[in-house]
């Protein structure tokens, strides 16, 4: 740590993000994979029911569902071309990753897509020297094999 930025600092601003996650979010059900660096060297050979998730109840999101502000798209490194992305924040805690993915309640999702569940699939960071203050993901709609 280079000390230009005191922990205690840094510290209260995470308190900040998470504050504003709590009043603006709405709840979700938050699955974290547990066992994605056991499956890595059979990686070719698992498939999505080989997965092990953690599910967190009642975590708050918050969702941008169409980030149509181009500059701003590119300051957090997504270059979408005829794409709407979906950009959330969550709390510091619990630790989101890759491969998560959220469950949401009917009436919160816009008419556009027909599916309640959303992939994390891209990690962006934004504004980070030598700590991570805000973190933000990009999300898609969550992949299932049809039946």
């Amino acid at each position: 740590m280079s000390g230009i930025i005191p922990q205690r600092l840094i510290d209260v601003v995470k308190t900040f993000n998470d504050f504003g996650v709590q009043i603006y979010g709405i709840d979700c059900t938050l699955y974290v994979p547990t066992n994605l660096t056991a499956l890595e060297p059979n990686d070719i050979y698992t498939s999505p029911a080989d997965v092990v998730f953690k599910t967190h109840y009642n975590v708050p999101v918050w969702i941008e569902w169409f980030v149509k502000d181009l500059h701003r798209l590119r300051k957090l490194g997504v270059f979408a071309e005829n794409e709407a992305p979906i950009v959330a924040r969550f709390k510091n805690v619990p630790e989101v990753t890759i491969n998560s993915y959220i469950k949401l309640k009917s009436q919160y999702i816009p008419g556009t897509f027909d599916t309640d569940e959303f992939e994390v699939v891209d990690v962006l960071m934004k504004n980070m020297y030598d700590n991570e203050i805000y973190r933000y993901f990009k999300l898609a709609p969550r992949r299932r094999k049809s039946s």
